[in-house]
């Protein structure tokens, strides 16, 4: 949501707040929304829980710390029983 809306000389500056999992699809699509001519800076400004419904999850992209056997097996290149 926009918080400010103004210029600096040329340029048109729009200042607001975006939650962190949508700041990678803002990047994304500033290019389009400005014909290639903005630029977007970002930092952190606080933290908020999220209280909606479950803790999301993602399937584990790499090998397993917690089987230690089969976590050296598979980094040293040997294939587990």
């Amino acid at each position: 949501m926009p918080q400010r809306t103004g210029t600096q000389g040329p340029l048109a500056v729009l200042e607001g707040a975006v939650p962190a999992a949508q700041v990678h699809e803002l990047e994304q699509r500033l290019p389009g929304l400005t014909r290639g001519e903005g630029e977007l800076e970002s930092a952190f400004d606080h933290h908020a829980p999220v209280s909606r419904g479950a803790v999301p999850g993602r399937a584990r992209t790499d090998h397993n710390p917690l089987n230690r056997r089969e976590y050296l097996l598979k980094v040293t290149g040997r294939v587990a029983d």
